[in-house]
């Protein structure tokens, strides 16, 4: 691929990737990071004329850098140009979406857009973190390519469409040892008595009942530090502040009146806020709010009041962190918070120690000043950005930064990650630690996390809450390596990170099932003497490849031509996913000959399992059975079907089964949704809607395989004790 030659594992995964694009024009790679999923997509798009990519903004030059070494062009699109209905300039062939769990609200205007360009496009998609909060996020990205069906689907059906390689160790990357816990002295609980005795917030016109969210926002303030807290406060009294004057006017703001507002720490509110309000309110709506303001006003003073007298957090905060910097002086330190005021804070408490630096989405600062966010990068990480190395006195050796800094940058040239608070989402750990687990960055990765205050974690459960996240997130598509620790502290020493195959009916379970088939394929099974076993028995079928393993454990495993493996084990059902999973990893017995028997029961339990699929698509029960937009559209197509006259029958009747055998077949989102909208179009004369719907169809199914109707057996092998052979008469 131009200067890039790809290793084996990527090979597998651009093979998985291209057959997916084969069958349903779509394909999510979840790899981790740092295993090339930028070649990979390249690789898979150099088939086109002319690829969209699109792209977060701060990745531009990374994906510009990518595309000159694998000597490739296409238009580039970012996801804030997307979200704000920016359009591509030039035509375009197919899509990469680069970090696409940003795409996994199907509310938003991205969405949309990314939906309607995708219709009739081939699309990949990117991300190493695909699920973020739910498996609801996982679907949303795989219905742009798979349809409303997406949604309908279980962990393990989804893990069909989500390609992982193989989840052992990878020789270029450095190792991930285990996070650790940096305690922090918990306060009195003042502040957090404080927090929790807020009365209900006073409410914009329009407003819901958000009072227990906005505590718990506070609480996740004060668990990031006391500036957290500080500006969460002011925030507050500001809103307080605006209503108040409202009320005083007789006028109560809407919410988005309220967000008009702006205010600083010395001063509240500039301007007249009751000048921008356009609703009056009844004497006693007023009068509620008067009082509500007043409680807000005196309960956010006894929360200052608490907070005034505690012991300084932030403090506490910068002394482990040069604890840590002292632990390794020859290492540097990636530190990331959610809160971009406690960046700043940290920050300007460490403004005077040597190699200090800041970034955040506003600015680039060291001890001198501002900068550039390309010089405090190139200052950190020169190596990673390929820039000459800053002479030893103007070298940045710690940097703060907000999550801006925990997607799609190379930063391999740290060696340590601290996290000084916990996120909601647990992808952002894992996102956080790739910008250093990067080929030619240390050998080992070591992680740090900062305990919150004891009550606040009591409040929030964090740790519960991200252990299941994790555990979603690993079900579905598996996990790289440890970004929490173990509940017990003895255990860190001994918590292996790397190394053990993967289990379970998930995407990183699907990479090490195609892996090890690959060492079959390269290296073969063996007999019981030890010698490799190079031919396969095809038991009288001349056209189907049959090999056979002994086993104490009966079974089969057979390939089928549209690209999935089924597999049984005795007295189970077949399965297209879990069992061929469990079937390899027991496949560890001699190579032996397959009996004409054992084959003919296995192919026809297959056929049994392909008659029950068939059976259930039929009937609307199966996988492809379509969502809520494809009954819309089959029901409004059967009655134009009805309506259709009997003289053009014979015209329209074959383009109206065309268009609903169409619907059977994967179809992506934005073609389903072009289709209910077209749906909501029908006059009385039947031909023009119909051609409409061919069209839009057609145009949806230039990408995609015409249908192959019954899948084909192109392999077979059976498992099972080696009992006397019986041959058939040609093989004897």
């Amino acid at each position: 691929l131009g200067e890039v030659v790809l290793r084996d594992d990527q090979r597998r995964i651009v093979a998985r990737a291209q057959r997916a694009l084969d069958a349903y024009g779509g394909c999510l790679i979840g790899e981790d990071v740092g295993r090339g999923k930028t070649f990979v997509a390249l690789c898979l798009a150099r088939q086109w004329r002319s690829p969209l990519l699109v792209i977060p903004a701060a990745l531009r030059t990374t994906w510009r850098m990518a595309m000159r070494q694998a000597r490739m062009t296409g238009a580039i699109l970012s996801h804030e140009a997307l979200s704000r209905g920016v359009q591509p300039d030039t035509p375009f062939h197919g899509i990469v979406v680069d970090e696409s769990h940003h795409f996994r609200n199907p509310n938003t205007r991205r969405y949309a857009s990314l939906c309607e360009y995708a219709a009739t496009q081939p699309l990949v998609l990117l991300s190493a973190t695909p699920l973020q909060n739910r498996l609801r996020d996982l679907a949303a990205q795989i219905a742009l390519f798979l349809g409303e069906r997406a949604f309908a689907l279980g962990a393990s059906e989804l893990a069909r469409f989500t390609i992982r390689g193989d989840a052992a160790p990878n020789a270029a990357l450095p190792r991930v040892a285990a996070p650790e816990w940096v305690e922090l002295a918990a306060d009195d609980g003042r502040v957090m008595r404080s927090i929790l005795a807020l009365p209900p917030p006073p409410l914009s016109l329009d407003a819901g009942d958000a009072g227990a969210l906005r505590i718990i926002g506070l609480v996740r303030a004060w668990a990031s530090s006391r500036a957290a807290l500080q500006a969460a406060l002011r925030v507050r009294r500001r809103l307080a502040a605006a209503i108040e004057q409202g009320v005083e006017a007789g006028r109560t703001p809407t919410r988005r009146e309220v967000r008009a507002w702006h205010g600083s720490a010395s001063c509240v509110q500039l301007g007249f806020a009751s000048l921008l309000m356009d609703a009056s309110a009844s004497s006693d709506d007023l009068e509620d709010l008067r009082v509500a303001v007043h409680a807000e006003h005196e309960a956010l003073a006894r929360v200052s009041a608490a907070l005034a007298s505690a012991p300084d957090s932030d403090m506490a905060r910068v002394l482990a962190l040069r604890r840590i910097r002292a632990t390794h002086p020859d290492s540097s330190i990636l530190v990331f918070s959610e809160h971009a005021t406690t960046v700043r804070a940290v920050f300007a408490a460490m403004r005077a120690d040597v190699g200090v630096g800041m970034l955040t989405s506003r600015q680039a600062c060291i001890a001198s000043g501002r900068i550039t966010r390309e010089e405090v990068l190139g200052r950190f990480a020169p190596v990673a950005q390929g820039v000459r190395a800053p002479r030893a006195h103007d070298r940045v050796t710690l940097l703060l930064t907000t999550d801006l800094l925990s997607e799609g940058v190379n930063l391999q040239d740290a060696g340590i990650v601290v996290h000084l608070d916990l996120p909601w989402n647990p992808a952002r750990l894992a996102q956080r630690v790739g910008r250093v687990r990067r080929p030619g960055g240390a050998l080992e990765v070591i992680t740090y996390l900062f305990s919150p205050p004891a009550e606040a974690a009591a409040l929030l459960d964090a740790e519960v809450r991200l252990r299941r996240k994790l555990a979603d997130a690993e079900g579905a598509v598996g996990s790289g390596f440890v970004v929490l620790p173990v509940l017990h502290r003895d255990a860190l020493s001994t918590l292996v990170v790397h190394g053990t195959e993967p289990v379970g009916d998930n995407a990183a379970a699907q990479g090490g099932f195609v892996a090890r088939l690959e060492r079959w394929r390269r290296f073969g099974v063996h007999r019981a003497d030890g010698t490799p076993s190079t031919h396969v028995i095809d038991a009288d079928r001349e056209d189907l490849p049959t090999a056979a393993v002994t086993s104490d454990t009966q079974g089969w495993m057979a390939a089928l031509d549209d690209g999935r493996v089924v597999s049984a084990l005795a007295g189970a059902r077949p399965d297209a996913l879990g069992t061929p999973i469990r079937f390899v990893a027991i496949l560890h017995g001699p190579a032996r000959d397959a009996t004409v028997q054992e084959v003919e029961a296995s192919l026809s339990s297959l056929q049994r399992h392909l008659d029950a699929e068939d059976l259930a698509e039929a009937c609307g029960l199966g996988s492809a059975a379509g969502g809520r937009l494809q009954r819309v559209i089959v029901t409004r197509l059967n009655r134009v079907a009805a309506s259709i006259p009997r003289h053009q029958r014979a015209d329209l009747l074959p383009l109206a089964a065309r268009i609903r055998d169409a619907l059977h077949h994967p179809m992506s989102l934005g073609a389903e949704r072009a289709l209910a909208r077209h749906a909501q179009c029908l006059k009385a004369d039947p031909r023009p809607w119909l051609l409409g719907a061919a069209r839009i169809v057609d145009a949806s199914a230039r990408s995609l395989p015409s249908a192959r109707g019954r899948p084909k057996v192109v392999g077979l092998i059976v498992m099972g004790p080696d009992e006397p052979r019986i041959r058939s008469v040609e093989k004897q």
